[in-house]
């Protein structure tokens, strides 16, 4: 089975119902979908309260900074006691668009890894193009941390490994020129996620198409490979970790200890 650790259902053009019908076919059985506004949150955390396989995390986007008000956390509090939120975010930082000052960036992720330590939830992490600045944020969280869409090479795979967070793998690790794919055998297996970040960043065999949950078997054969196992025990390992990460009631492959315990 497989997870989609990472994926927005409101934003692709077929229906969430579509998409996790399709997504079954391909045995990715759970998806995370992510939120990036306090409405897309609470559209998100409906979701997952109605949808079998779907759990939801509630979040706001870096690119969404210009529009945040301290009110936002108290929302996104009050949807994260929906049935089926299992962590904040995403949330983070963007200097690639730099939609944003860097100030007013740093202040929501500031604020939202304040409430994530107080609401006990993990957290997922955008970073793009401001790993360090990321990093450094990032020491004041005391919960599990994944780096989302992670694109950072070997500095950036150590830095992450001397603090436990997991890395989040989408389909441009398929890309030619990916700075992580020459490094994935340096990538604690435990702490490995696969996603899609559908509908964006399909991988490289459906790259002409919009993405879909479905997909996650493509970036997941191809780290697979390159890793020297077989795509089906990639998907237990990573299911396993999502269960850990997000304390996911998956059978079998549920950490009785789930989520991780805080970081030191």
């Amino acid at each position: 089975m497989f997870v989609d650790s990472h994926t927005h259902l409101l934003r692709l053009e077929v229906s969430p119902g579509e998409a996790m019908e399709a997504a079954l076919a391909e045995g990715v059985e759970t998806v995370v979908n992510i939120g990036t506004t306090t409405e897309d949150s609470k559209r998100g955390a409906e979701l997952a309260a109605a949808l079998p396989g779907v759990y939801s995390a509630v979040g706001i986007h870096p690119h969404n900074a210009g529009d945040y008000t301290p009110g936002d956390l108290d929302a996104l509090a009050a949807i994260s006691e929906s049935p089926g939120v299992v962590a904040l975010g995403e949330v983070g930082l963007d200097y690639h668009r730099n939609e944003h000052p860097e100030d007013v960036q740093k202040a929501l992720f500031a604020d939202a890894i304040y409430l994530a330590n107080d609401l006990r939830l993990p957290v997922v992490i955008h970073a793009r193009a401001a790993f360090e600045d990321a990093m450094e944020c990032l020491k004041n969280a005391e919960v599990p941390v994944v780096l989302h869409c992670f694109e950072g090479g070997e500095n950036e795979i150590r830095a992450a490994a001397e603090r436990d967070y997991y890395i989040g793998l989408a389909g441009n690790v398929t890309y030619n020129g990916s700075a992580t794919a020459p490094y994935l055998a340096l990538i604690d297996p435990d702490r490995l996620l696969v996603e899609t970040d559908a509908p964006y960043l399909s991988p490289q065999p459906v790259r002409r198409e919009r993405n879909q949950p479905k997909n996650l078997v493509h970036t997941a054969a191809f780290v697979a490979g390159a890793l020297g196992m077989e795509t089906g025990e990639l998907g237990e390992i990573t299911a396993r970790n999502a269960a850990r990460f997000y304390g996911l009631p998956l059978g079998n492959l549920e950490n009785p200890e789930s989520p991780d315990s805080p970081p030191a």
